[in-house]
């Protein structure tokens, strides 16, 4: 009886439920003006990679997701089994944005890369990029104060 219990918590758990661990992670512009702090989950593992945001069917707007690329590499991404419209963005080893794209086309087999190498992925809610001004150019900083790739 306890087994069909935790089976069915297992199978109404919803699979957006909040993530745990969560780091915060700043946008700032070119001259460190603050744009925006989002709630981010850590897809640091072959096996976090290649889930992703896979099966959720809601992403919080002050939440994402980003991936680590190392060594940085050309990166490229899918919406398959994915039912949130995205924006991936794209950031040098440096925190520089190098490019962004919005994907709304979910459960899609087609890929998007980056156009250069990118040490990092940040996925976010599609159009959220466009609405708060961010832009190629712009930075990232993850918690503790130091934008990634080390610059301050």
């Amino acid at each position: 009886m306890r087994w069909l219990f935790l089976l069915t918590c297992l199978i109404f758990t919803p699979l957006s439920a909040q993530p745990q661990n969560l780091l915060t992670l700043t946008i700032e512009s070119e001259t460190k003006q603050k744009i925006a702090d989002f709630k981010v989950e850590l897809a640091d593992t072959p096996e976090k990679m290649s889930r992703g945001l896979m099966y959720r069917t809601t992403l919080p707007m002050d939440q994402g997701m980003l991936f680590v690329m190392a060594p940085p590499r050309i990166a490229t991404f899918w919406m398959h089994n994915t039912f949130v419209p995205l924006d991936m963005i794209f950031i040098r080893l440096n925190g520089e944005i190098e490019s962004i794209v919005t994907r709304e086309d979910t459960l899609s087999q087609e890929r998007t890369r980056s156009q250069k190498p990118v040490a990092y992925v940040l996925e976010i809610n599609a159009g959220q990029s466009r609405v708060l001004g961010i832009k190629p150019g712009h930075f990232i900083r993850i918690g503790t104060g130091r934008r990634a790739g080390g610059r301050r």
